[in-house]
């Protein structure tokens, strides 16, 4: 960083107060804005693992329903076959 010397009228002599204060505000700038980028990027970084362990709850919930569905399902055949033998059953005992 390049150091400016601003001279007092009354003595010509250089002062390095304001470089001071300058080269300081320089680095709290740039620490903050470190510090700014670091928590940005975590944010991301936090936000897609959220995005992430909602899709699979979701996935899970959807498995869930559709092993569900396919135990209704397989019980209704079932249910469906019992009648039809029922069914069959019934007409043979009336044919006879």
């Amino acid at each position: 960083m390049e150091s400016k010397i601003s001279r007092t009228p009354d003595n010509g002599k250089g002062t390095m107060v304001e470089d001071k204060a300058e080269y300081r505000e320089a680095v709290r700038k740039q620490l903050n804005d470190e510090v700014k980028k670091i928590i940005d990027l975590e944010m991301q970084k936090a936000a897609q693992e959220l995005i992430e362990e909602h899709k699979k709850a979701t996935r899970q919930v959807v498995e869930e329903y559709r092993a569900a569905i396919h135990q209704i399902v397989q019980e209704e055949k079932e249910e469906i076959w019992k009648k039809a033998e029922m069914l069959k059953k019934s007409i043979l005992q009336l044919g006879l």
